[in-house]
């Protein structure tokens, strides 16, 4: 019997002999109480999350009508002349991310026939972007509004108003 006296007396049995049922685990307010929480913060999180995805196709777009550009100026200055058109480029051909990259570039204060490029959206709640490299060697780069966003900024726009707003 001394092993089992011996082991009754021991803290961690003690501690066990010695709780009531029901103290143990979490109440159910305490439960309760962090549903509660998480279900606040996850109302607050997944339009913050929305926002961030709208945002990035936006980017991603803007990155791709600056890469039209530069493969402008690459066709411009390529002593090669076995491929040089515009037709080939890879940025400027199919959907992008959620966006539609157009060569725009007819524009007669452009410095060549390719150095205007549009990003259209897939989706009509997003921003329409417009890039353009002039003469100068400076260049322009506007974003419409959405008609459904006209009072609010669209993804990737950082004015207010409907049209001509930087990015």
């Amino acid at each position: 019997m001394t092993i089992l006296e011996n082991y009754l007396k021991s803290k961690n049995v003690q501690k066990t002999l010695s709780t009531k049922p029901g103290e143990e685990g979490f109440s159910l307010i305490e439960l309760v109480v962090v549903i509660a929480v998480l279900a606040i913060l996850s109302a607050v999180a997944i339009p913050a999350f929305n926002g961030v995805q709208a945002n990035a196709r936006a980017s991603a777009a803007k990155n791709g009508l600056v890469n039209i550009i530069k493969e402008c100026i690459v066709l411009g200055t390529d002593q090669d002349t076995t491929n040089d058109t515009f037709n080939s480029s890879q940025t400027a051909n199919g959907t992008f991310n959620g966006y539609t990259l157009t060569h725009t570039g007819n524009n007669p204060t452009a410095t060549g026939s390719c150095y205007q490029a549009t990003a259209t959206p897939d989706n009509s709640n997003e921003s329409t972007f417009t890039i353009e490299l002039l003469t100068n060697g400076s260049t322009t780069k506007t974003c419409t509004n959405p008609q459904s966003a006209q009072s609010i900024t669209a993804p990737g726009c950082t004015g207010t108003s409907a049209s001509g707003n930087p990015w």
